[in-house]
């Protein structure tokens, strides 16, 4: 009878721990972590005058902020991962693009996400104009072209997704200061929107350029523990 009630005991665990092991996998089997690195290779914030020129007006998403690099993204928060301690990072990629003086490290971003959901992860920095807009230092032709909170540089989000191939989309916003057309009037605050659309390999860094900035990016899929 004991030997019975053991065996059955023995059984129950050994399903327990298959159904965890195979729970655990679906949980995991579509998680990566995504490393990115976004710089301006043009420290100087200023344009010649354009009279032609059209500024873009900001347009927000609903977003995520990365408040701590190597989170898990869990619907609009980016939570602790257990095992962020296992995973590579962007450091010395960081270290070494400081130490060049004609580039400045805009943002530096890693996280957590299942690759099938959609999450636009929010991207700011740069240059602050706040002072400049708030003291009316600056003209402001259209008040739509600005965001909630610091007026920086550059603003917008970066959406990873996978079908046939793994593909980032960035739609960002550059900030810049038009020269005054005359002495007696103020310069202009100018916003310009990138919209980027390009497929990425996996494991593998992918480097995006456009005339002001560019995006060091790597997507590397998260080992079943």
């Amino acid at each position: 009878m004991k030997l019975l009630i053991l065996t059955r005991f023995l059984i129950i665990i050994l399903i327990s721990n298959i159904s965890f092991a195979e729970d655990r996998y679906k949980e995991e089997k579509n998680l990566y972590q995504i490393k990115l690195i976004m710089i301006s290779h043009n420290i100087s914030n200023y344009i010649e005058y354009d009279e032609k020129f059209v500024s873009d007006k900001y347009k927000e998403f609903k977003s995520v902020k990365i408040s701590k690099n190597n989170c898990l993204i869990n619907s609009s928060l980016c939570e602790k991962y257990d095992f962020d301690y296992k995973l590579d990072n962007f450091n010395d990629h960081i270290k070494s693009l400081e130490s060049d003086k004609d580039i400045k490290v805009i943002n530096h971003f890693e996280w957590i996400q299942e690759i099938d959901n959609k999450y636009f992860i929010k991207i700011k920095g740069g240059y602050d104009y706040s002072d400049e807009v708030l003291d009316s230092s600056l003209d402001i032709k259209d008040v739509e072209i600005l965001s909630s909170g610091k007026i920086t540089k550059y603003e917008g989000h970066v959406l990873v997704t996978k079908n046939k191939f793994f593909i980032i989309n960035i739609n960002l916003f550059e900030k810049m200061i038009m020269k005054s057309p005359s002495f007696f009037s103020e310069d202009i605050l100018t916003s310009k929107k990138y919209a980027i659309k390009q497929n990425i390999m996996l494991n593998k860094i992918t480097y995006i350029d456009r005339d002001n900035f560019g995006f060091l990016i790597k997507v590397n899929k998260i080992k079943k523990n």
